[in-house]
């Protein structure tokens, strides 16, 4: 049997994230969010919210006691109008330990061997809330996450151009301090000495893969925290080259990069992810010679439930005749609302039709559930067994291709077979560490 690897999860929590600035940025889409909004209450709920799920209450006793109420009032209102809102809130507000520990009781009955958090670094795009600091976040996954449990858990960890820009040129940080440590020394570190194996890009926050010249206007003009803080002065082409360095270290050093590539979601502001995020930017990297053997994800396979596989607008088909132009491409399925009943047949649908046109799909389509923020979808915990009945629907995958879809494929993806750098890197990093390397470990693809 091959391993089940998940490749999408995340264990962050809401301390981690920008998260007043984030829910200020986005576009009102719930009818609670519309409401708000309408009524001019957007702007005094929004912290409130923020400070329940971080649960950053006043410190006075009478001030705590009433800051309770507050958040009881507005979580309870929040829960009549977005039920599984609240419980992702709930998520939110534990501690990272916690999360994790959540995410494997949930889905201990999947038999799930490897798990890969994507860790993620939002502070350069959003008007900031405190929060933990990127450093000592990596530091708390490699104490309290990777070395515990042994195996199980390898994390991404996160690169953001801007930052890396910033430590550069020596500026202050959003929380107006200064920027200690540049995200290209931090992946380097994460990845060689602290057990992580890969590289999460965000290109939704305001970068593109590559040619960032041609975005610079949007750049400037839209991303409100880079307007305030005066980060419009940095250049597309001083995107592309710390970008260029990354992908140079990821080629070198054989290290997988995984990419937000969805329609909406989060974004620095709304439709950004049409600005810098849609799949087919992703040719001016990988038609590169010098990148063709750069290992490449494509989260949530560009997949939107009004903008399927069929819709004049669809980054699904664009991602499928990607996959038969580059060997080392592939795409995940996190967060599909396949656990939905009137969408799986929609699914079912859309899968007959590419596994047609694109039987190539079959050898680079990867498993990932996008815990946590999957917590949203109600029937959320049978994401894997809904997945797979849509694929094994009028014998679309056999039982072979489908434990290549659980595990096998994400093998080659992830640089874990013998002889991948990556491998070599994880076995050192067991033997340093007196960990027995775990079962999944020693799988030989045949």
């Amino acid at each position: 049997m091959k391993p089940i690897i998940d490749v999408h999860a995340h264990i962050f929590n809401a301390k981690d994230i920008p998260v007043e600035g984030y829910l200020s940025s986005r576009e009102p889409i719930t009818f609670i969010e519309k409401s708000l909004s309408l009524c001019g209450l957007k702007s005094v709920s929004i912290p409130l919210v923020a400070k329940c799920i971080r649960k950053e209450l006043g410190s006075e006793e009478d001030e705590h006691f009433f800051s309770n109420i507050r958040c009881r009032m507005m979580m309870g209102l929040i829960s009549l109008f977005m039920n599984q809102y609240r419980g992702w809130a709930d998520t939110l507000s534990k501690e990272v330990v916690d999360i994790t520990n959540e995410m494997i009781d949930t889905f201990q009955k999947d038999g799930i061997d490897l798990y890969v958090p994507l860790m993620i670094d939002y502070e350069y795009w959003f008007q900031n809330t405190p929060d933990n600091p990127l450093k000592k976040q990596i530091e708390l996954i490699h104490e309290k996450i990777i070395l515990p449990y042994k195996g199980r858990i390898h994390p991404f960890i996160p690169f953001d151009p801007a930052r890396e820009l910033a430590f550069r040129k020596s500026m202050l940080n959003p929380d107006r301090k200064p920027e200690l440590y540049g995200s290209l020394q931090l992946v380097k570190d994460a990845i060689e000495h602290k057990g992580f194996i890969g590289v999460k890009l965000y290109n939704a926050m305001g970068y593109k893969p590559f040619n960032n010249e041609t975005v610079d206007d949007k750049r400037r003009s839209k991303v409100k925290l880079h307007k305030k803080m005066g980060y419009h002065i940095f250049k597309g082409d001083e995107y592309d080259q710390v970008l260029s360095e990354l992908y140079d270290y990821c080629i070198a050093n054989e290290v997988p990069i995984t990419t937000h590539c969805g329609m909406y979601g989060i974004e620095s502001y709304h439709n950004a992810s049409f600005d810098f995020g849609q799949a087919v930017f992703w040719h001016e990297v990988l038609s590169q010679e010098r990148y063709k053997k750069l290992h490449l994800n494509l989260a949530h396979f560009g997949w939107n439930q009004k903008h399927r596989y069929h819709a004049d607008i669809s980054w699904v088909r664009d991602i499928c005749r990607m996959l038969g132009d580059y060997q080392h491409l592939y795409t995940d399925v996190g967060h599909h609302e396949i656990v939905v009943k009137r969408h799986a047949s929609k699914f079912k649908s859309d899968y007959e039709k590419i596994c047609r046109d694109f039987p190539v799909v079959k050898q680079r389509l990867l498993f990932g559930i996008d815990w946590h923020v999957i917590k949203r979808v109600k029937n959320y915990e049978n994401f894997k067994d809904c997945y797979i009945g849509v694929l094994k629907h009028k014998y679309l995958f056999t039982d072979d291709e489908i434990e290549y879809f659980l595990g096998g494929n994400a093998m080659r993806f992830l640089g874990l077979l013998k002889g991948g750098k990556n491998r070599e890197r994880l076995d050192v990093f067991y033997r340093k560490n007196k960990i027995d390397p775990p079962t999944w470990f020693k799988y030989v693809d045949k």
